[in-house]
């Protein structure tokens, strides 16, 4: 029997297919830095930006100070709100059909969590989504201090809900090794593909069954258990 789901968020809930943020390593240029020599720095800091060790507005800083020698504090305040605005586009339109998949999970007592790898800035508009007052619980990476795919930061979702790992079942699209990560956690995991399929770079999974074509797919894995 399942009594939980957790979700991935973007590209799993919300997609931002056709809203082309800016990519944060391509920012060079906005600070009147080296495309370059910007993305080497920014890929060195990334990983601590997703576990909170560092903000973004502190890492697009420490790289102008580092290849400029000074920052334009008022420049990089306007691309971390520009961030979340862009960001923002994204949960302001929620998908019929995966709206349509929360509810139906809800009114059949199935307990929900969104579990994401993300910036601060990245996860603003969650809050007044239409989405998260489904969701008993929301574990972001930059909250908790680790990231997708440890084992941990699924089991702290699974703590929140107050169920069994083993009744429970994780579903994103695959990005960050997160299908194993929530398998060692002791979750049944599966790829959600109603978004990805669409990139020239999708490929199926080599598993038979681990990937779920459309949001009735997952209601049809919760009845059957």
């Amino acid at each position: 029997m399942i009594t939980a789901v957790l979700f991935d968020l973007f590209e799993t809930l919300i997609s931002e297919s056709g809203l082309e943020p800016a990519r944060a390593s391509h920012l060079g240029e906005r600070l009147g830095l080296d495309n370059e020599a910007f993305r080497v720095e920014w890929k060195t800091r990334r990983p601590r930006i997703v576990v909170g060790q560092l903000s973004f507005v502190e890492a697009l800083t420490e790289i102008s100070k580092a290849l400029a020698g000074t920052a334009d504090a008022a420049t990089i305040q306007r691309i971390a709100e520009q961030r979340i605005r862009e960001k923002a586009g994204a949960y302001d339109r929620i998908e019929r059909e995966v709206m349509a998949l929360i509810t139906r999970l809800r009114s059949r007592g199935i307990r929900l969590a969104v579990v994401s790898n993300c910036f601060q800035e990245d996860a603003v508009g969650w809050w007044t989504c239409a989405l998260a007052h489904e969701f008993q619980c929301a574990v972001f990476s930059f909250a908790e201090g680790l990231a997708k795919p440890n084992p941990e930061i699924y089991l702290r979702a699974i703590r929140c809900l107050d169920v069994d790992p083993a009744t429970a079942v994780f579903v994103g699209d695959g990005g960050d090794n997160e299908i194993a990560g929530a398998t060692e956690a002791g979750l049944r995991a599966f790829r959600s593909t109603w978004f990805v399929r669409h990139s020239p770079r999708f490929q199926a999974s080599d598993s038979s069954g681990c990937d779920l074509a459309n949001c009735r797919d997952v209601l049809e894995l919760v009845a059957a258990g």
